[in-house]
This record gives C-alpha cells, sequence and structure tokens, in this order.
C-alpha cells in the first residue's frame, strides 16, 4: 500500500514536471491552442431557448457597495436582447459571463443616478467594437436625449480613430451612436415598445426627489417580468406586478442603516451619517415588499440593488429574517445570477 503511495506520488511530480517543461521551453505551441480555445469560447455565445423568458442580474450592487457590479439586468425573448440600466462595471461583467454584447437590441433606462447609467456610453462603444451591425435603441425619461447628445462628443474621437485604423466597411460608424427613444409619461403608465410580440411598458415610480424614474414591466404570451426600479413603498409596482411570474424588486435594510447612522455619527463622520439617513427615505425595506408582493400574487421575487450587499453572513440573516414569509419563491440575488421564465407552463 506505501510502495503504491510512493509511485502515485512520484508519477504526480513528474507530470507536474513534465507540464512545466513544455510551459517553459514551447510557450508558442500552447498559445496557439490558448488562442483557439479563447476565439471558440467568445464564438459560442449562450444560447436561449425561444419558448423561455431569460434573465440574468448582471450587477446587483449599489454606490454603497464597490464588491459588486451596480444596477443592470439583461433580458432574452425570442432572439432579442435587452438590458435594462448600465451602472459601473455592467460592461465588463457582460463580457465576463460572455453574454453576446454584439448582439445587443436596446436598453433600458429607469432613471439618471450615475449607478443605473454611467456605462451607458461605454455599453454603446463597446458592442460597435465587437461587432454589432444594427441600430442600437435606447429607452428613458426625459433626460436621455441630452445624454445621449453628449455621448455624440464624448465618443467623437474614439470613433474616428477606429474608422480611421480599421476601414469604413469594418467599422461602420453609422452603428456608433444610440438612437434616443425618449419618453414622457402622462398618466402614470405607457407602453414604449411592442414588436414581435413583446410589450414593454413604463410605469411612473416614487423615488422623489429623483424626477421622472420608472420601473418597467415585459409580457411575452401570457408571462410577466417586472422591474422596479429604484423606489419606495409604491403600489404601482404591485399592479403593474399583479400576478407576474417573475418580480426583480430593489431593496434597503433600514434596520441595519438606522444603527449605521448613529455609529457614524458617534464618529463624527456627519456628512455620511446625512447621506446614509437620507438614502433611506427613497428605497423600499424587504419586509415592506414581501407583504406588497404577496397581495400581487407575484410568483417569484428577487431581491437586487442591495442596500447593504448580503456578502456576510451576519446581514444575509437580517435580510431573511424580513423575507421569510413571502408565499413565492424569493432570492437575494448575486450579480450573473440567472432565472428562467418557461413560456409554457
Amino acid at each position: 500500500m506505501e510502495s503504491l503511495a510512493k509511485y502515485k506520488f512520484s508519477f504526480l511530480i513528474l507530470t507536474i514536471y513534465i507540464s512545466l517543461s513544455f510551459i517553459i521551453f514551447f510557450p508558442e505551441k500552447i498559445s496557439k491552442y490558448l488562442t483557439n480555445f479563447t476565439i471558440e469560447k467568445n464564438q459560442n455565445s449562450l444560447s436561449f431557448n425561444h419558448d423561455e423568458i431569460t434573465v440574468f442580474t448582471i450587477g446587483t450592487g449599489s454606490p454603497l457597495n464597490t464588491s459588486r457590479v451596480q444596477s443592470g439586468t439583461a433580458v432574452f425573448i425570442k432572439d432579442k436582447f435587452f438590458i435594462f440600466d448600465v451602472g459601473d462595471g455592467v460592461v465588463s461583467k457582460v463580457e465576463e459571463m460572455n453574454l453576446p454584447l454584439y448582439e445587443l437590441d436596446a436598453i433600458f433606462i429607469t432613471h439618471f443616478h450615475s449607478d443605473h447609467y454611467i456605462d451607458l456610453p461605454y455599453i454603446i462603444n463597446r458592442s460597435w467594437v465587437l461587432g454589432r451591425n444594427k441600430d442600437l435603441n435606447v429607452f428613458g425619461p426625459k433626460g436621455l436625449e441630452n445624454i445621449l447628445e453628449s455621448n455624440i462628443s464624448f465618443l467623437e474621437l474614439e470613433n474616428k480613430h477606429r474608422v480611421d485604423h480599421h476601414g469604413a466597411n469594418i467599422m461602420n460608424d453609422k452603428y456608433a451612436f444610440g438612437i434616443s427613444n425618449e419618453f414622457i409619461i402622462e398618466k402614470n403608465q405607457k407602453i414604449i415598445y411592442d414588436f414581435d410580440g413583446v410589450k414593454i411598458t413604463a410605469f411612473n415610480v416614487d423615488h422623489y426627489p429623483v424626477e421622472p424614474s420608472v420601473g418597467y414591466s415585459i409580457e411575452y404570451k401570457n408571462k410577466k417580468v417586472v422591474l422596479s426600479g429604484d423606489t419606495k413603498a409604491n403600489d404601482l409596482v404591485f399592479e403593474m406586478a399583479k400576478n407576474a411570474d417573475l418580480l426583480i424588486h430593489e431593496t434597503i435594510l433600514n434596520s441595519l442603516l438606522k444603527n449605521t447612522v448613529k455609529v457614524l455619527e458617534s464618529k463624527e463622520m456627519y456628512r455620511n451619517s446625512h447621506i446614509v439617513d437620507d438614502i433611506q427615505n427613497y428605497h423600499t425595506p424587504p419586509n415592506e415588499i414581501v407583504k406588497l408582493a404577496n397581495k400581487a400574487n407575484i410568483k417569484t421575487l428577487v431581491l437586487h440593488h442591495l442596500i447593504p450587499a448580503p456578502d456576510n453572513i451576519i446581514i444575509k440573516k437580517l435580510y431573511e429574517k424580513q423575507i421569510k414569509g413571502f408565499n413565492g419563491k424569493v432570492y437575494l440575488a448575486k450579480d450573473g445570477d440567472k432565472f428562467i421564465v418557461k413560456i409554457n407552463e
């Protein structure tokens, strides 16, 4: 038995030695293999079942948390690829997840806090650089037009250099910019996208003093996915989400933040304590979400934009204590999580 163990150990050492030697003396051969592997991996983007709505929580963090990507949600329906909000880190995370950024069809912005749109010029540019050769529609409330207009001058030199270097036949700058679809909601809700069986409705939420601020309802073949946007507890969100298959709702753990304010004040960190106190006024605690979601008969509840993020066991337990009363399935989302709504169920 002992001799067998020695043999296995010797074989392991020999294998490691040969592998290291090969890497040291023949890096060119290995690099060819790695190049081929990387290209094939990038070519084999995820494929999606047309009988499903596939949702990824790209970013689930907030400005108070640097360990997570900021707000971003990907939705795949049929052959359409939509992203809702593009906070800091969303573009890099999309590529890490191997989502087909060059196939992006549209972007939807909920409101103009930086953690929801700071990556907008980057995602427009990056999707084009990676090969997008179709229009990229951008939807958002009043203010979007001005932001996209500023992107033109912001990206002007970048786009020029790409075209000058690679040629207009490779880098068609017709698609180098996002197309504005700015909307105004006059009666709480408005259908802003209705094409090929997919209907997307924007609706007002309460994120005062941030106005306008909206959520989105996505409907396809009698299935419904709703994103709350940033909001305090709002009956309209749950009216729009009534009987929804999936509700993605922001949340804040006020019970913890109230104590955080006291600790910051005791340390004379008054600016920080003021901000932490303020943000509690326009987000929604988990227990309030659960109460309203149960009344609305939500099938699956996904909490994101988590303030603070449940990245340690104590904070996670505080969240779990407030969401345990939900009647359906409930998740504390992480960056990169995947959720599926089956059309035929």
